[in-house]
């Protein structure tokens, strides 16, 4: 199975995405303004699709996920035989953004989750979300990737990273931002191995 995983997009049209068999969006698509956008790019996509909003995007993002059944914020899916769960928005940024939560929300919204692959908008806190030297992601979602030890864990939201790390039993991915250029294409088997994981620019 192919799957293209890519998150903050930012109302950045994108042609002739690469093809694949599934596409993961890890939120902000918009730059909290008008939503329209979201109903063009999601037309434009001819794959089945899994998504959260971020902190960027309004509760009308939200809105157009679940109304055409690819929401998975806090709602699991089955993608063959595993479990895909999701988680929009983020932890208090500086910003004031739509979509922030509190680390006990967070903490709370994920209380009864659990699957094999997790979408999230924010980073755990401590891997890959860096700015200015000081780690900026969620404590909450770090605790519960330690205790519920997704198979892969898929963030974004920080745009200064990308890469790929493993965290006891989590495979960690870091999206770049697709606002500049950056996606991922995943190559996986059955209980996702093997896993080939390709870093492109769209």
């Amino acid at each position: 199975m192919k799957v293209l995983a890519l998150a903050d997009i930012h109302k950045r049209k994108i042609k002739n995405l690469p093809e694949a068999d599934v596409v993961f969006v890890a939120g902000d698509f918009t730059n909290a303004d008008d939503p329209s956008f979201v109903e063009d790019m999601l037309d434009a996509i001819d794959a089945k699709i899994y998504a959260v909003p971020g902190n960027m995007d309004k509760e009308e993002v939200l809105k157009i996920l679940e109304e055409r059944n690819i929401s998975v914020h806090l709602k699991p899916k089955k993608l063959d035989n595993l479990t895909v769960i999701g988680l929009g928005g983020s932890n208090l940024t500086p910003f004031n953004t739509p979509f922030e939560l509190s680390e006990k929300e967070i903490e709370k919204a994920l209380s009864t989750l659990k699957g094999d692959i997790a979408i999230f908008h924010p980073p755990p806190y401590g891997i890959f979300d860096w700015v200015r030297g000081n780690p900026v992601g969620s404590k909450a979602v770090k605790e519960w990737m330690e205790k519920t030890s997704p198979k892969l864990l898929i963030c974004a939201h920080i745009h200064e990273h990308k890469g790929v790390a493993r965290y006891n039993d989590t495979l960690i991915i870091k999206l770049g931002a697709a606002i500049n250029g950056d996606a991922v294409l995943i190559e996986m088997g059955d209980e996702l191995n093997p896993l080939i994981i390709r870093f492109i620019n769209i």
